[in-house]
């Protein structure tokens, strides 16, 4: 049994995951509502377009683009079998949102494949997060602009970890980010569009911690990110992972691909710690990475 091309757009907008179709070429011939609201991007905008034409742009956890290399489409097409990955799409505001995609391959009554089906699903903590941003408006303790945890939060989330340190043992890791060349940003663009990279690089980050981390914007071009329950390594994983992700985000102003890279010092907390020694041991590691080249990662 076929069934009619409207019956099945009304189907495909009637899921919950975003769904797109594509041909052996991978354009884009089918985008359904969820994938509208998942990414930002329109119905009009996305089809009849590639995901690769500086639209979804997936890239892998090292931040490596799959989309001329390791794509999980095109492997799905060319060798006929599903295919399932987690990556981090491209959102139309600039900033990168982890997504679990599984793809299969669609073929014709000859037994060609004749294109795929991506389904997507937002693979953040969705639920745990928007009830932490609740809590945070209702303390008065969020960025407006960016809508993350302010210093004040920061402050006493940092706090928090040191005596869960002294009490239970508990581990904890702090990493200090500054945009580099942020003031070049503003002064070749303009102010709105400073704001607009300061809200691509807090959301970025925000989709790619866990939901007991926090982030916050600590002043103007400054981010703190706390985490909790980490080991030395997997602080340097994580500052890596975030620094790669910033640095492949971007959004179209004006046809101009705008972008920024960040520099970050990362320290674990330890017993003796207080909010200043903290704070003070971060930043000189992330002025360590602006004196070393920018766009990397200084542990101490």
């Amino acid at each position: 049994m076929y069934l009619n091309e409207r019956f099945l757009t009304q189907f495909l907008d009637s899921l919950f995951e975003g769904v797109y179709l594509v041909d052996n070429e991978r354009n884009i011939m089918h985008w359904n509502k969820a994938a509208e609201l998942l990414t930002g991007f329109t119905k009009d905008e996305i089809t009849g377009h590639r995901c690769h034409d500086n639209l979804l742009v997936h890239v892998d956890s090292a931040g490596n683009s799959l989309c001329t290399g390791n794509c999980p489409l095109l492997h799905a097409i060319r060798n006929k079998i599903s295919n399932e990955a987690d990556i981090y799409l491209h959102h139309k505001d600039g900033h990168r949102i982890p997504v679990n995609v599984r793809i299969l391959p669609l073929f014709n009554e000859a037994g060609d494949v004749t294109g795929a089906i991506e389904i997507f699903t937002n693979s953040s903590s969705q639920i745990a997060l928007a009830t932490q941003i609740s809590e945070l408006v209702r303390l008065s303790m969020h960025d407006p602009l960016t809508g993350i945890a302010n210093r004040r939060y920061a402050e006493k989330i940092i706090l928090d970890r040191i005596d869960e340190l002294k009490r239970f043992g508990w581990t904890g890791g702090v990493i200090f980010f500054d945009i580099d060349n942020f003031k070049n940003i503003n002064d070749s663009f303009s102010h709105p569009t400073g704001d607009r990279m300061l809200k691509m690089i807090a959301s970025t980050m925000r989709e790619s911690i866990r939901s007991f981390d926090m982030i916050s914007r600590w002043g103007g071009e400054e981010f703190v990110v706390v985490l909790s329950n980490v080991s030395p390594e997997q602080l340097s994983e994580k500052a890596e992972l975030l620094r790669r992700l910033v640095r492949e985000s971007f959004f179209i102003e004006k046809d101009v691909k705008i972008s920024a890279t960040i520099s970050g010092g990362a320290t674990m907390l330890t017993a003796s710690d207080t909010l200043e020694s903290v704070i003070e041991r971060a930043d000189m590691l992330m002025y360590c990475s602006k004196k070393a080249g920018k766009d990397r990662i200084t542990l101490g």
